[in-house]
């Protein structure tokens, strides 16, 4: 027998090189795979799928167009728009706009010609005469008298003046990139002394800019802190470079599947590798610190690797499951960036976990046994620390769950005043430059949202029929007076604009005719003038639907939603529903509704996570009174963020409504160390108090140690400038924080109450 030993040591050396040569191997491939990612920021990933709006919206953008492929830019000047200098140089640019490549179309007030329809035919003048100074003042009469241009290509104060370029449709990437650089280097040439512009182009490289630098940031900060915790708990260098060997491993295995797959990184999975960086650590820190913890017992090195992935190693699998659990949840969400990142993360928690058990054996068998101190363990800090913290849940059982339900009671006040809400650009801090530009046009136009809405006519009639234009009439003068749209555009006000030209431009006649017959007749007009060109961009080709586009402030879904129910009561009592309908549409319409998709996908999500985690435990520990007794402490910790948000005025929006997931399946893994280490414990037939004190002080340490690195991890998005990702780091942060204490302080006193013999 004593012959067979060397042998068995040998052959476990030539197995650990083995296997790390195939991790080397493997992180080469992934590495290399990895380094070929893209990043990719599209507004369209985040609408739901399989839904009825997106499908009509469809249909919608393929009879007319898309409602965001266009590029607003104000160009300003101090002394007011009429000067001949300023104009000029305006047109000139927008001249140039025209000539980009992937530009279809440049509005601008320099080259808007107004038309004239008269017994001589049909004839078009200037809006502006900018080669004129001497008509300007006429000019800014009829300007500031028509209704269709003031807050559209006009500001309110007649300071600027706006320019709206028509990009390609469905305008990809590559063509995006390059005419924002087109675009800005033209700004760049003219350097007009106020110059704003807003438009997708432009959001999505701001967008994936950011992207770009915070995932290096959050990274460096995230190693930063967590190489401090790590050698403050370990004191060696022995305790840093292996966890940061084996969480490396998982983050570039993950970054390679995903280029394999086809995936990109966008807005949700670049927080992929800082999550999986913390997440993954817990594993590598709870089987080394047992490793370290065996040692110190006096075990030979072999034989503390064999105790450590024989009670720790079952634990830490259960934990990745959770945590995988939580994530795998968002894949209920219709929405694919929010499935793609919750796929994934699942994907990086359980490679993570393969990682820790097959690098952290294989390596501590290679490498020399670690000095560790003799000191007794009595007067080890941790010890000392946790006795007497051990001690204060013993003597205050009562005190502690009062003080959990007045909690509980607080945060369920708190919850019901959370509201769903969300704004198109919210992630973005007001001294961003887009959202300065952004809300330069809600101030002094009519705003960059989009709004879109279909009208059809009932029982095959037409469109161009005088009654039903009568009522679309209303609906138009609803949209501006008690909606605030703006920048409308509809088959009404191109009728209204050619009747204003039939009386020589005169703007008092900017209307529907009054009679049918002087409606009917110009028709005719706008037939022999062939003017319907003009309307084929709002009106389909059987004449049966309408399209009414503009622009209005970005008030938030919740606002949103608000005017849209006041607006299906005004349509239901003052327009005739015999005559025609309508629907609201629009990739702004989409977003909304994602918000209320997430809202209720949190809590269902949540729900099954609470279920799938429940069962679990309750498998692992065959008791339903532990499985539900597991529950408890990761509950309060979530209504406690629920609660606090509520106060604060967050927000319930794509962004918030995953915390709750993702922090559930994080936070479970203490609870599941702590049952696991008292399970074996109470196993050896001690006492009640006796299990839990070598529970508390065994894993103590480790949940502690694991909630800092983790919440240090989490920390490093606050750093973000996007809203989001810092309410995800602070509260995701928060939340582990909270339950780290609940799991100290009452989770024991449940344990007690749950064993304690009558």
């Amino acid at each position: 027998m004593e012959r067979l030993i060397p042998n068995i040591k040998r052959l476990s050396k030539h197995l650990s090189l083995l296997i790390i040569i195939a991790l080397v191997i493997f992180t080469g491939v992934t590495g290399f795979l990895g380094s070929k990612l893209e990043f990719d920021y599209d507004f369209e990933h985040f609408f739901p799928q399989n839904d009825e709006d997106l499908d009509f919206f469809l249909e919608y953008r393929e009879t007319f167009e898309n409602d965001n492929d266009y590029i607003l830019i104000s160009v300003g000047n101090q002394k007011g728009i009429f000067d001949s200098q300023f104009l000029q140089k305006a047109n000139r640019f927008a001249i140039d706009l025209e000539q980009l490549n992937h530009v279809e179309e440049v509005i601008s007030p320099t080259n808007i010609k107004q038309p004239i329809l008269n017994t001589f035919g049909y004839i078009e003048i200037p809006l502006l005469h900018i080669n004129d100074p001497s008509k300007f003042k006429n000019d800014s009469i009829r300007i500031s008298k028509s209704k269709e241009y003031t807050k559209t290509l006009f500001s309110s104060d007649y300071k600027s003046i706006c320019i709206v370029v028509h990009n390609a449709q469905i305008i990809t990437k590559k063509a995006s990139d390059e005419l924002l650089i087109d675009i800005e280097s033209l700004i760049s040439k003219y350097d007009f002394k106020e110059l704003h512009f807003a438009g997708k182009i432009r959001g999505q490289k701001t967008y994936l800019t950011k992207m770009k630098f915070e995932l290096i940031l959050f990274l460096s900060i995230s190693i930063i802190l967590i190489i401090t915790f790590l050698f403050i708990s370990f004191k060696s260098i022995y305790g840093v470079i292996i966890p940061l060997i084996t969480v490396f491993i998982a983050i570039t295995g993950v970054l390679g599947i995903m280029q394999h797959l086809g995936k990109s990184l966008d807005v949700m999975s670049t927080l992929l590798p800082t999550i999986l960086f913390v997440v993954g650590m817990s594993d590598a820190v709870h089987i080394l610190n047992r490793y370290i913890e065996e040692l110190r017992s006096g075990n030979k090195k072999i034989d503390a690797i064999k105790i450590t992935f024989k009670e720790v190693g079952l634990a830490t699998f259960f934990t990745s499951l959770t945590t995988a659990v939580g994530f795998i949840t968002l894949m209920m969400v219709p929405i694919r960036p929010m499935q793609d990142f919750g796929m994934y993360s699942a994907i990086g928690v359980i490679l993570a976990f393969i990682i820790a058990i097959t690098f952290l054996p294989a390596t501590l068998s290679l490498l020399k046994k670690p000095k560790i101190s003799n000191i007794n363990p009595k007067e080890l800090f941790w010890n000392k620390v946790l006795s007497k913290s051990f001690l204060f849940v013993i003597r205050n059982q009562g005190k502690i769950v009062i003080g959990y339900c007045i909690v509980v009671i607080l945060s369920i006040i708190g919850i019901f005043q959370l509201e769903v809400d969300y704004k198109l650009l919210e992630d973005l801090s007001e001294d961003n430059p887009l959202q300065q530009d952004f809300r330069y046009f809600e101030n002094n136009y009519s705003g960059i949202r989009p709004f879109e809405m279909a009208i059809y006519t009932k029982d095959s009639s037409s469109i161009f029929n005088y009654e039903t234009m009568l009522e679309m009439n209303k609906v138009e003068n609803y949209l501006y007076d008690d909606y605030e749209a703006g920048f409308i555009l509809s088959p009404v006000s191109i009728i209204k604009s050619v009747n204003k030209a039939v009386h020589g431009g005169n703007s008092n006649h900017y209307n529907i005719p009054n009679s049918e017959k002087k409606y009917k007749a110009l028709l005719k007009k706008i037939e022999r003038a062939n003017l319907k060109d003009k309307l084929r961009h709002f009106i389909n080709e059987t004449n049966s639907v309408a399209r009414f586009t503009g622009k209005m402030d970005d008030i938030g879904s919740k606002k949103v939603k608000e005017i849209n129910i006041l607006f299906e009561q005004f349509f239901q009592s003052k327009i005739d529903n015999n005559l025609i309908g309508y629907k609201m549409t629009g990739t702004a319409l989409l977003v909304d509704k994602n918000n209320e998709f997430l809202a209720t996908n949190m809590i269902m999500g949540l729900a099954i996570a609470f279920l799938l985690i429940a069962i679990l435990i309750g498998f692992i520990f065959k008791s339903i009174k532990m499985a539900f007794l597991s529950i408890i402490p990761n509950v309060i910790p979530l209504a406690f963020i629920g609660g606090l948000m509520g106060y604060l005025g967050t927000n319930i929006n794509m962004s918030t409504s995953i915390i709750f997931t993702i922090a559930f399946g994080i936070a479970v893994d203490d609870t599941i160390h702590f049952l696991s280490k008292f399970k074996i414990e109470n196993s050896k037939g001690k006492s009640l108090i006796y299990s839990l004190e070598r529970t508390y002080l065994s894993t103590g340490k480790a949940i502690v140690l694991t909630t800092l690195i983790l919440c240090g991890g989490f920390m490093a998005l606050i750093f973000s400038d996007f809203k989001s990702t810092f309410l995800i780091g602070a509260y995701v942060s928060l939340i582990l924080f909270v339950a780290v204490i609940t799991d100290l302080l009452l989770l024991p006193v449940l344990l007690m109450n749950l064993k304690k013999k009558k």
